[in-house]
């Protein structure tokens, strides 16, 4: 089969041809259809901290959002079959710990990293435990099955922050920020506000249901807020997903009393607040999230791309073949598109 290969400790990636994959005992074999480029993906290329300390061995096989058809399973796998849609979760719970037996498998304590710390998806096949496959509804296709992965943490914030009929701003247009969008409008949000330094996105951000956008390279966030939506109490919700520390600040100086923010990119930098009056008297909610809550994020998730894939498609800008990965990963990192995919079949 042909793979994208990481072959070396520095910058690159080739594609070379392997042998497919044999499941072990509690594994599937997967035909993959469908993968999408990820940030991670950008610094496994680059070999870059913190993702490159998460690959143990070379040579390996990045990528972790995939959708494809079961072809083969191992003889200990139970809910699986030779023909079943799936698509796989990047986090390969152990079912022991603790976190796995209250309900957050996605916090596993012995967690591993399908396309960080065991063969991924860019590839024609790969294994993977049944514990990270998720069955694909009929209604939903091999191209929208492949952005479950991605949108489970966005749809999570969203969710969570109880949008309906609020002011809502999405800091950061890649594809999650996207996704908060799209989740946004479909879950009720009353208005929503998405803030970039990428004039492409900031128009993306626009066909997914945001009704302001701002370039925060050439405007201050907080006068259009007050300018352009008028309102009198300030943002009742906060999505985060660029980690900018510098907007968030500035966009929690615009909330209300009682509004919530989703924090849901990755930063290095501290994030400094008053735990009173900023937090306490004005019953500011934080929170942070990682991964998808497994299975209950996917089956919400499945359940509003049944009706939405459409929509929700609108995040996929690109699609190249295995064999154009240069071209690519030149498109995800240069930020001039939005989701890109590789096609492995139809």
């Amino acid at each position: 089969m042909k793979a994208l290969l990481k072959t070396h400790q520095g910058p690159g990636l080739e594609i070379a041809d392997m042998p497919v994959p044999e499941p072990l005992e509690n594994e599937v074999l997967i035909k993959v259809q469908k993968s999408a480029i990820c940030g991670s993906d950008l610094k496994i290329l680059h070999w870059m901290p913190p993702v490159s300390s998460l690959v143990e061995k070379l040579p390996f096989v990045p990528g972790h959002e995939c959708s494809g058809t079961v072809v083969e399973v191992g003889k200990n796998v139970k809910h699986f079959k030779a023909g079943d849609r799936v698509a796989v979760d990047t986090h390969i719970s152990c079912g022991k710990c603790w976190q796995c037996l209250n309900g957050r498998a996605h916090t596993c304590e012995n967690m591993l990293l399908f396309g960080h710390q065991v063969n991924g998806c860019f590839a024609e096949y790969v294994t993977v435990s049944e514990r990270a496959v998720f069955a694909l509804p009929e209604e939903v296709d091999y191209e929208t099955g492949c952005l479950f992965e991605p949108m489970g943490i966005p749809f999570r914030a969203v969710e969570r922050g109880e949008v309906k009929g609020e002011t809502v701003l999405v800091i950061g247009c890649g594809p999650i920020g996207l996704f908060a969008i799209a989740f946004s409008r479909l879950m009720g949000a009353s208005r929503i506000v998405a803030a970039d330094i990428n004039s492409y996105r900031l128009e993306l951000a626009k066909k997914l249901g945001a009704d302001v956008s701002v370039d925060v390279r050439q405007s201050s966030l907080r006068e259009t807020l007050d300018g352009t939506l008028g309102f009198e109490k300030g943002l009742g919700v906060i999505i985060e997903a660029s980690g900018s520390v510098k907007t968030l600040k500035e966009a929690i100086a615009a909330t209300r009393v009682g509004a919530k923010v989703m924090c849901i990119g990755h930063s290095q930098e501290a994030l400094s607040l008053q735990l009173s009056p900023e937090i306490v008297l004005r019953e500011l909610e934080i929170v942070g999230f990682f991964g998808r809550r497994i299975w209950d994020t996917w089956e919400k998730v499945s359940a509003l791309a049944k009706q939405n894939s459409e929509f929700l498609k609108q995040v996929i800008t690109h699609r190249f073949s295995i064999e154009e990965y240069e071209s690519a990963f030149q498109v995800a990192e240069e930020g001039s598109g939005g989701k890109v995919l590789f096609n492995f079949g139809q």
